[in-house]
């Protein structure tokens, strides 16, 4: 069978996030002419302007290309506020641009599905289902920032969210990881009983903007992570059919898309609606990079977002009657829609992207979120109150990559108003209410955090689970056994944040109070990061 591997090439440089500096004052007046009648002498230039308030004061490093080392550390910086009734986020980082996700493209023969992350296009051209999917004849993934938000007031959240954050999601059964199989599905994030409310519980509120699913119409997919023991493959679920089965749910309504799937005939459901495309029902596989109809939507999303009017997708029988299909047509799998209920609680209004690239395919991401501060669904969302402290895990997606392959913080402190805890990300008090007007970010100061891969590294392994049972799994790039035993175990189990011991950047100058037990920028090379293969035990 022949690959096709869609694959972006990227190029490094260097983009400044820097406050705006203030304007030279202006020149002094001229002096008074003097008693014998010569000019007066020149005033004194007047000072400099201060900085200008918000925005980072470093530099976003740079990133490498696909074929690289992508580094295990990326730069993002947080802007956070509210006013009387919606919070905002601000959230900017550097990544590819990533805003293409899915496909159905006819061979001559037949249509096929194109699309799907780098982890299970390797493990198609290895043919070794021990590494993920089969069957993805094509690289193509979108680009994706989350905020995993937790209340550690509510009995039902996961009490050690603010220590181990996202860590508390992942197991040695989560895809891609080591005891992964296709029994267990698609999506593996979950929080068990033992670290949260009880079966069914929304345990952390996810925030998940998507560069492909969700933001050509402005809009984020609103979603939760459910306490469950996740029986892998439950929930009536075929064993590897793609169902999200774990913890990960949708809030109640419509999400912001949909699969369009073939029709009997095995044809696409839907087609891009010529009256929208100046007539094309497909566009070419060739012009991929190119072409302006790369994504569709349903008719009541026509005018969302800033791309409007948006290209709209038309029942394949509705055109069909002129239409035939010749080698390359190609229409997208995954169809915009405006959504509704609690699904569809968030908003993505200003978000923006700034290319730094000769090919656009590398910049500088600015993602907005907007959502109202209490939605009404304590079933599905978490409620914020000014006054309230709140823990958050940030995560980003690039390069075509998911799983553990994707970017993680440690878990940060959010206070809605200055409340003196410390290191906390402060969230700005506006005046007034609604979303439609979004704050001004440069007056509002930005915190600088670092995420970093988190390779395998599950809460079993954290808390020394794996350890007992006297796990052991072959590293594929040494060859060398590699333990399950991690030193901190004693420290996790006792309520010690991951912070405590580790430091994410291997140069930070001031190690953690607790002891420094290695930077996770050199850690995670060492348990299956910078996109290593999948270790099977």
């Amino acid at each position: 069978m022949n690959k096709k591997f869609l694959i972006s090439g990227l190029f490094a440089s260097l983009f400044l996030f820097a406050g705006c500096s203030g304007d030279d004052g202006a020149d002094g007046a001229a002096g008074p002419a003097g008693p014998a009648g010569t000019d007066g002498v020149d005033g004194t230039d007047g000072a400099d302007g201060a900085d200008g308030v918000g925005g980072s004061t470093l530099p976003l490093p740079t990133l490498e290309g696909h074929n690289g080392d992508h580094g295990t550390i990326m730069a993002y910086d947080v802007q956070a506020a509210y006013n009387g009734d919606t919070f905002f986020w601000r959230l900017s980082y550097r990544g590819n641009e990533g805003k293409r996700h899915q496909y159905l493209r006819y061979d001559g023969t037949a249509w096929q599905k194109e699309g799907g992350d780098r982890r299970d296009a390797q493990a198609t051209i290895d043919g070794d289902v021990d590494q993920g999917d089969m069957g993805l004849l094509s690289t193509i993934y979108e680009q994706r920032t989350s905020i995993m938000l937790s209340d550690p007031a509510r009995a039902e959240s996961a009490g050690a969210f603010g220590e181990q954050g996202c860590f508390l999601t992942c197991h040695d059964d989560s895809r891609h990881m080591p005891q992964w199989t296709s029994a267990n599905g698609h999506d593996g994030k979950y929080i068990l009983p033992d670290d949260a409310g009880a079966e069914g519980d929304i345990a952390a509120d996810l925030w998940h903007w998507r560069g492909a699913r969700s933001n050509p119409i402005a809009m984020a997919d609103d979603q939760w992570i459910k306490t469950t023991d996740f029986p892998g493959g439950g929930g009536g679920n075929a064993p590897g059919d793609g169902s999200d089965n774990g913890g990960r749910k949708g809030d109640g309504g419509q999400s912001v898309f949909f699969n369009q799937g073939l029709d009997v005939d095995g044809n696409p459901q839907y087609l891009l609606d010529p009256t929208t495309t100046f007539g094309e029902r497909t566009f070419a596989w060739s012009d991929f990079w190119t072409t302006p109809f790369y994504y569709m939507s349903m008719p009541d999303a026509a005018q969302l977002g800033h791309t409007t009017p948006n290209p709209l997708a038309v029942p394949y029988a509705d055109v069909s009657g002129d239409f035939v299909p010749v080698d390359g047509d190609t229409v997208p799998r995954r169809i915009l829609r405006a959504g509704a209920g609690s699904r569809a609680d968030i908003t993505a209004y200003g978000t923006s992207y700034t290319p730094e690239s000769g090919d656009g395919n590398l910049g500088v991401w600015n993602v907005q979120m907007q959502r109202a501060l209490d939605t009404g669904s304590a079933t599905d969302d978490i409620a914020m109150v000014a006054g309230g402290t709140y823990d958050a895990g940030f995560e980003v997606h690039l390069w075509e990559y998911t799983t553990r392959d994707h970017y993680v913080s440690f878990p940060q402190k959010i206070t809605l108003g200055d409340l003196g805890v410390p290191g906390a990300i402060v969230a700005q008090s506006l005046a007034g209410t609604g979303r439609d007007t979004l704050p001004n970010w440069s007056a509002i100061p930005a915190t600088r955090i670092w995420l970093f891969q988190p390779g395998i590294n599950s809460i079993e392994f954290l808390n020394g689970a794996n350890a007992t049972a006297g796990l052991i799994y072959t590293d594929p790039v040494t060859g060398s056994p590699v333990d399950q035993v991690h030193g901190g175990a004693g420290s996790v189990v006792a309520g010690a944040a991951c912070s405590d011991c580790h430091n994410v950047l291997a140069n930070d100058p001031t190690p953690p109070p607790l002891f420094d037990a290695g930077s996770m920028e050199n850690l995670t090379r060492q348990r299956g990061g910078v996109w290593a293969d999948t270790p099977v035990d």
